[in-house]
């Protein structure tokens, strides 16, 4: 059964807590999560402070040779390599699909809709501000930022005014209110989560799922907390070892436990509040107010 649709997508947003609540979902027998957790088929092109990939890496040689090494995220170019991604689904009731970007990309849901007119939708969202901060500092421990938040959001505000801002800016992503109505106007199952009560009360937001998929109850799940965005010390140096290639070098030659340890030595899961002027902050609350 490999050319089986896949069915159920988390849309997002970034940052409030898919990765998490996919790996929850992985844990149902009805529910087939890929090796690929972010294939982003149906996004026409992901900008390079989303998804920059290695310049080590090949998506062909990864499919060919690799797979189904495990792979957080890339760009799908091609109908055959998507089914590539779902070739070793067991014929569960689910197969998933969740990248993240579809929920703010433009064109996302007109593309699902025709892949897949019956296809269920999740949606989670985050406290905006606390959402739009998490991306920010996982922008810095890619070494994709050196602004400060008030700076990036400072400059975020003006591109809001003058029309202007993309859909992948920090603010943008969130920014919920169109989006959800969007996939609500065009798919007629569409459950809305939050981070917050999958975070709190995971059992009881899982039950909610079954129900809206019509599966079996979950298992009693520990809360899983994945794909957690650290603080990094020397996000200056981080961006300039990255802008002359000796990140991806690094990347390539030391193992990727040593590189955990190293990149754990030099960051902190400590996140510092956000510091926001009082007129940034106004301008914030009546942003995402509207």
């Amino acid at each position: 059964m490999q050319d089986k649709k896949v069915n159920l997508f988390i849309v997002g947003a970034m940052k409030a807590g898919t990765t998490s609540f996919v790996e929850m979902l992985s844990a149902h027998n009805d529910v087939y999560v890929p090796p690929v957790k972010e294939p982003h088929y149906f996004v026409n092109n992901l900008p390079k402070n989303i998804y920059e990939p290695s310049r080590f890496f090949s998506l062909e040689n990864y499919l060919q040779n690799e797979f189904p090494k495990p792979l957080h995220i890339t760009k799908i170019e091609t109908e055959a390599q998507y089914k590539k991604v779902y070739s070793l689904q067991n014929n569960q009731t689910y197969l998933v699909d969740a990248s993240t970007c579809y929920l703010t990309a433009p064109e996302s849901p007109e593309l699902i809709k025709k892949y897949h007119p019956d296809a269920k939708i999740i949606i989670l969202v985050r406290n905006p501000l606390q959402r739009a901060y998490s991306h920010y500092t996982m922008a810095v421990g890619l070494a994709r930022e050196t602004r400060s938040f008030n700076e990036a959001i400072k400059q975020e505000i003006v591109a809001f005014k003058n029309k202007t801002l993309p859909w992948h800016s920090y603010l943008k992503m969130s920014m919920y209110k169109n989006p959800i109505k969007r996939y609500q106007s065009l798919f007629d199952s569409v459950l809305l989560l939050t981070f917050e009560e999958l975070y709190n009360q995971p059992q009881e937001t899982l039950n909610k799922v079954a129900t809206f998929l019509q599966i079996k109850p979950f298992t009693a799940i520990k809360t899983v907390h994945k794909n957690k965005s650290k603080t990094v010390r020397f996000k200056k140096v981080f961006f300039y070892l990255k802008k002359i290639g000796l990140k991806d070098i690094f990347s390539k030659v030391v193992p990727r436990t040593i590189r955990h340890k190293i990149f754990s030595m030099v960051s902190t899961d400590k996140k510092p509040e956000i510091t926001l002027t009082q007129n940034i902050k106004k301008e914030l609350e009546s942003i995402f107010n509207q």
